[in-house]
């Protein structure tokens, strides 16, 4: 496997100027994205598309971000994925990450760089 193949975040937001912004800023720092407007939608493009990594808002429709990490953390073929949870302070202090063995949690607002250190740091 070469070193040059392009790393693929999945991108789970449901508000659609937060999802175009991202995925513009994501492009232009040389990720392939790949975005769902819903937990569940996500969650099939995980096993559609098996990205490098899984961003995702919490509350999303029809499948909050936390539920789409815990399916796919404790199945076997998805478990290693790296997954980053975005949403406010208050959302996010109620959520365990071990729990759900997420990864990164990021409070929204959060400036992109951050974003872009913690996507760096877990794609290694």
């Amino acid at each position: 496997m070469s070193k040059s193949i392009q790393k693929s975040i999945l991108l789970i937001e449901s508000d659609e100027s937060v999802l175009s912004s991202l995925q513009e800023k994501l492009k232009i720092a040389g990720y392939l994205v790949i975005s769902a407007k819903d937990g569940f939608e996500g969650y099939e493009r995980v096993k559609s598309e098996n990205p490098s990594i899984i961003i995702s808002e919490l509350a999303l429709p029809v499948m909050s971000g936390a539920k789409v990490a815990r399916l796919l953390k404790y199945d076997e073929r998805y478990k290693e994925i790296p997954f980053i949870l975005l949403g406010s302070d208050n959302a996010l202090s109620k959520i365990n990450k071990e729990e759900y063995n997420i990864e990164k949690v990021l409070p929204k607002p959060f400036r992109l760089g951050d974003l872009k250190d913690a996507i760096e740091t877990l794609l290694g």
